[in-house]
């Protein structure tokens, strides 16, 4: 792609002809010969070098791209259906609470607080401030029964507690087969291990999906 830049004549237009009235006339004589097999040579391996210098480019940007910008996970369980399935890749926003605080119901990729070095994926309830409890499966946030239309509900139960600033608490979509803050001794999620927000599913094709 990169050669096709360098090589083009200067006054092509984007459809590639010649402009109109440029005073170019072609014929059969006008083709050039091929060069020498030590002019060959040297093309090749100038063309190698720029091809190596590219992909090396490349892996560098995709490595900053999804260090600091957008990176993707893959879904490894069921906790999360029907929103997310095993096997959904994701796109994950890592720039996303940069300037701002995660809000509730948004679907996050945080480090395990439980288990250091393992990351989740879980929607946001309830966030710094909060009243949060749960009663036969119903969530209740600051006394008002949540609208969760995208849960695969149970019937857990969680006493009311107050969420503590810096933190979130949340859980899977899919109650039943999602061991979240309703389970973990220490309940919250804190702010600064948070990864991103999950903004959308790339694959599969037929489960293209914009999360928010």
């Amino acid at each position: 792609m990169g050669d096709e830049s360098k090589h083009a004549p200067a006054s092509k237009d984007p459809d590639g002809c010649e402009p109109e009235g440029s005073g170019k006339t072609f014929s059969d004589s006008g083709l050039s010969r091929p060069g020498s097999r030590r002019e060959g040579g040297r093309n090749f391996k100038r063309s190698a070098l720029e091809f190596i210098a590219f992909a090396a480019i490349a892996v560098v940007v995709a490595y900053l791209l999804q260090l600091f910008l957008v990176k993707p996970f893959v879904i490894p369980s069921g906790s999360m259906e029907n929103t997310l399935r095993i096997g959904d890749r994701v796109l994950v926003n890592r720039q996303a609470y940069r300037f701002g605080s995660p809000k509730q119901g948004d679907i996050i990729v945080f480090t395990s607080p439980q288990e250091p070095g393992i990351d989740l994926i879980k929607r946001v309830i309830a966030v710094g401030g909060d009243k949060i409890r749960v009663e036969n499966g119903q969530v209740i946030v600051n006394d008002k029964p949540l609208a969760e239309p995208y849960i695969r509900k149970d019937r857990s139960n969680f006493q009311e507690r107050t969420v503590p600033p810096g933190t979130v608490f949340v859980m899977g979509d899919n109650r039943p087969d999602s061991r979240d803050s309703r389970y973990w001794k220490t309940p919250w999620v804190s702010d600064n291990d948070i990864i991103g927000q999950a903004f959308m599913i790339y694959w599969p094709l037929n489960h293209i999906f914009w999360l928010g």
